[in-house]
Parts: structure tokens; sequence; C-alpha cells
């Protein structure tokens, strides 16, 4: 049966495939979000009542974790694949420069991160009482949240560029 149920999720096209994931993370993460903040979210801390210890914490990590180790082997997956075939085939698919590309998107934001890496604060952090001194993890923070929003904004222009220069011929 779940041959079967592979099978017909493989023979869908692209656009309809990669929607179905979307609507499924989707929903794992409202259903993972709403167990967090609507059950057991005012439990008190037992060290400290003052703050809250939620019930569902640990699931909300290991979403975290279990999406992002996903997201991290799928992207190498996509590296490696690329580069096979970009490697054997054209640089030139349909008057498209594609390995140009890749190679500028993926060497831009190493750069990018290594610049915000360099860049990055390391002054220590005060949070919940506890202060936070270790430089390379600030660094490391702190390169990945402006590496974040400056390739969302990136992501953002390039959205409204495509959107204003489209143009579908007749």
């Amino acid at each position: 049966m779940m041959k079967k149920l592979l099978q017909k999720f493989t023979s869908q096209p692209t656009e309809k495939r990669s929607s179905a994931v979307l609507y499924a993370l989707i929903g794992l993460i409202v259903v993972v979000f709403a167990l967090f903040w609507l059950v057991g979210f005012s439990r008190p801390y037992i060290d400290d009542p003052n703050f809250n210890a939620p019930l569902f914490t640990d699931l909300l990590l290991i979403t975290g974790y279990l999406l992002l180790a996903f997201a991290l082997g799928i992207a190498v997956w996509a590296v490696v694949r690329s580069a096979r075939t970009l490697g054997k085939g054209d640089r030139v698919v349909n008057n498209i420069p594609v390995r140009r590309i890749s190679l500028t998107v993926g060497i831009g934001t190493f750069v990018m991160m290594l610049v915000t890496f360099v860049l990055g604060s390391s002054a220590p952090m005060k949070i919940n009482g506890a202060t936070y001194s270790d430089a390379f993890w600030l660094r490391m923070s702190d390169m990945f949240i402006v590496t974040s929003l400056l390739l969302i904004v990136a992501a953002i222009g390039a959205v409204v560029y495509g959107a204003t220069k489209y143009n579908r011929k007749s």
C-alpha cells in the first residue's frame, strides 16, 4: 500500500508534489504550535515559578531539529545532484547560464555568511538570568540571523523584480 501511495505521489507533476509537501509541513507546524500555545503553556517552572514551563516545549524543539536536519539533508542532496548533472551536461540550458547562476548563488551565500560572521557581534548577552559570553557562538548566531534576513530580502526583491518583468508571449 505504501509503495502504491509513493508511486502515485511521484507520478504527479512537480508543482503538485511541492504544494502537497508545503501544505503538509504547514499543517504539522500549525498543530505543533497550537499544542505548544494552547495546551499547558502556563505551567510554572519548578525551579523558578516566575517562568513558564510549557508542556510541549520538547515537541516544539524536536520538530524544529527534525525540520532543520531534513532541510540540510535535502540541501546537501540537491547540491550533490546539481554538481553531478551540471558537471557532465551543458552549462547553458534554454539560453539560461545554469552553471554560472548555481556557482554565483553558492559562492555569494558562502561569502555573505563569512562577512556576517566576521562583522557579527560578540558582546555578552544576559538571557533569563544566564550570561552567554562565548564569542564564537555569539558570532555564529548573529551570522545566521543576519544572513537569513538578507536572503529573505533578496528573495522578496527577486519576486518583485520577476513579477514586474514577466511578460507572457501570445
